[in-house]
């Protein structure tokens, strides 16, 4: 592959695809490009050097900051309306930036659903002493509580300037007032449905556990339709059980009287033929044997019907098996369309316990 690509020639491309056993060449019959190329490491510092110029770039560091002290300020006139928390240095330096940070809690009730659970939020914007208005929708959350940080600014600090949005919004109440309609837009439980069965998750309900519920709720109301399909089938299987024990009754019964009728004809018969009996005889044999050709005839159609109630109860088998075949196929999860929608809080319960300017470690 190296030998390959150093030696390629002018539009010739290399293709190494996972569907074809070797490697292609291939080749255009135009190209146009406005491109250089790869440039060398000189060639892109003679490019920069201009804007490197114009824009003074300068890597700051703790250190830098310390010494560029016009950029910082040891006291900031600050309304006292404006709560002020300060992190702790553990390095001493005591160089800060200011955060603007807020905690609260979105109340979600709902009674026809049965829910109300609160939701704790912290959330923290960092200032850079530009900006024009406070969004609240670029915050982070804020994994520590701000409240906890000391009040009283370190005798030695050194800080960032303010933006003149916060430094002209006394107690933080447009702040508060925008955080509140950030949150009654971003904020929200998300829940899943579905239409058949009719069924909603419960809060913090996962998609799998939610299933898995949906499952068993299906499971159970097709055991229940098997449960009655085999009742009523059993009805049906018995009466048709019934017909088939006197069905064999009957022919057991045809049987023997065939059986009885066979030998009295035979009796008489051979009496004909040694001459020990009269023409009467004689006649009632003929009778005997014509009902033994009715008897077999009975018991021909007999045996008749016990192969039709022999079939009708093996239709009946098949029938069940194909119901509760539907059955599986009515109540598999795969028919489920789950879908998730969403409930919202009420502005009103949107409570925010806390705002201020927290002074983070530079």
């Amino acid at each position: 592959i190296k030998n390959l690509l150093s030696n390629l020639q002018k539009r010739t491309f290399f293709l190494k695809s996972a569907h074809l056993e070797d490697i292609r060449l291939f080749s255009t019959r135009w190209v146009m490009s406005y491109l250089k190329g790869p440039l060398k490491k000189e060639e892109i510092s003679t490019l920069m050097q201009t804007q490197k110029e114009a824009q003074s770039i300068e890597v700051d560091t703790v250190d830098s900051l310390i010494q560029k002290s016009d950029a910082l300020e040891s006291i900031q006139h600050i309304d006292d309306s404006i709560p002020q928390y300060y992190e702790p240095d553990i390095s001493e330096q005591n160089v800060f930036s200011p955060t603007l940070s807020a905690k609260g809690k979105v109340h979600f009730y709902q009674q026809r659903r049965g829910i109300e659970e609160e939701k704790e939020v912290r959330v923290s914007i960092p200032l850079d002493g530009k900006e024009q208005r406070i969004s609240w929708i670029d915050a982070q959350t804020d994994e520590n509580d701000f409240t906890s940080f000391p009040h009283t600014a370190p005798a030695s600090g050194k800080f960032h300037r303010l933006p003149k949005v916060v430094l002209e919004d006394k107690g933080l109440k447009k702040a508060i007032r925008e955080l509140k309609e950030t949150l009654y837009q971003e904020q929200y439980l998300e829940l899943f449905r579905c239409a058949s069965p009719k069924l909603e998750s419960k809060v913090e309900e996962s998609r799998s556990d939610f299933v898995v519920r949906i499952q068993d709720i299906l499971q159970e109301k097709k055991e229940s339709e098997i449960e009655k399909l085999q009742t009523r089938y059993g009805s049906k299987e018995k009466v048709l059980v019934n017909r088939l024990t006197r069905a064999k009754e009957r022919i057991a019964k045809e049987s023997s009287d065939s059986t009885a009728s066979m030998i009295d004809a035979g009796i008489a018969v051979l009496g004909a033929l040694f001459g020990r009996t009269s023409p009467t005889k004689i006649g009632r044999a003929v009778n005997k044997g014509n009902k033994i050709l009715k008897e077999r005839g009975e018991m021909s159609r007999a045996e008749e019907r016990m192969a039709q109630i022999e079939e009708d109860i093996e239709a009946l088998e098949y029938e069940l098996e194909d119901k509760i075949d539907d059955l599986g196929e009515k109540y598999s999860i795969e028919n489920c369309e789950i879908e998730t929608f969403k409930i919202k809080p009420r502005k009103t319960d949107i409570d925010i316990e806390s705002c201020a300017v927290v002074w983070r470690v530079s």
